[in-house]
């Protein structure tokens, strides 16, 4: 068919072995790992989600110029929360001070951008010193939170530095091309932990359960065909 190419066979032959290898390493994990593990990919699912949140709030700064107004930091002109500036009456109806007012804006671009930083530091904190990571963790993993806790904190700096210095080129080309990179990173953690999606689990359970179904059937048969012979020397000998 159309959708037939050579190499479906071998890529479904390597698909299958991969899927058996992290059965595998899935089953080879202590509860307690396998319970931190999912914890960690839950984790990095959340992270991803957050970054792409901050990407598209981030849209919203550039389209407004939002990055050209109150630039101080922490604070947005010695206030933690400009509400006087936050809402244009004159703009209806109410939500579209979210995309459109720049206090507004800006102000959802900082939480986000330091919620994401802040998530992907700690994820990388409890997927690199916390105890039962060092069996939960693989090499793969391990390094994906490395550069993800790296990126997280240079995306920030390069934020921060871009508000400070009123936007300019360099800098803002940068800052975007940051946000990819947690965004890359994120999704690399989560796919490296896959060994630990439910999914994943649950097809180790069900192989378990066959290969222990398959093991008690060759037994029972083995006991019928020794009995067999005996059978039906008896019913020759009536």
């Amino acid at each position: 068919g159309i959708l037939s190419v050579p190499n479906d066979a071998a890529a479904t032959a390597t698909a299958t072995s991969a899927s058996s290898k992290l059965q595998q390493l899935a089953q080879s994990l202590s509860s307690s790992a396998m319970a931190h593990a999912r914890k960690l990919r839950v984790g990095a699912v959340g992270v991803t989600g957050l970054t792409f949140a901050t990407i598209l709030s981030g849209a919203f700064v550039a389209g407004n110029d939002a990055g050209n107004a109150y630039n101080t930091f922490p604070k947005m002109n010695d206030q933690w929360i400009p509400r006087e500036d936050m809402v244009d009456p004159t703009l209806e109806p109410r939500w579209r001070n979210m995309f459109e007012t720049t206090a507004t804006v800006q102000w959802n671009h900082r939480v986000l951008g330091t919620s994401t930083a802040v998530s992907a530091l700690t994820l990388a904190g409890l997927g690199l010193a916390h105890p039962a990571a060092r069996s939960a963790v693989t090499p793969q993993a391990r390094r994906g939170l490395q550069v993800l806790g790296g990126v997280a904190v240079g995306q920030m700096s390069l934020g921060v530095a871009t508000l400070l210095n009123y936007v300019p080129l360099g800098l803002a080309a940068a800052h975007q091309l940051g946000s990819l990179a947690v965004l890359t990173s994120g999704l690399y953690v989560a796919h490296s932990l896959r060994y630990a999606s439910p999914a994943l689990i649950r097809g180790a359970v069900r192989k378990a359960a066959a290969s222990a179904s398959s093991s008690s059937a060759a037994t029972a048969g083995g006991g019928i065909g020794k009995g067999a012979p005996a059978m039906a020397i008896k019913a020759a000998a009536k």
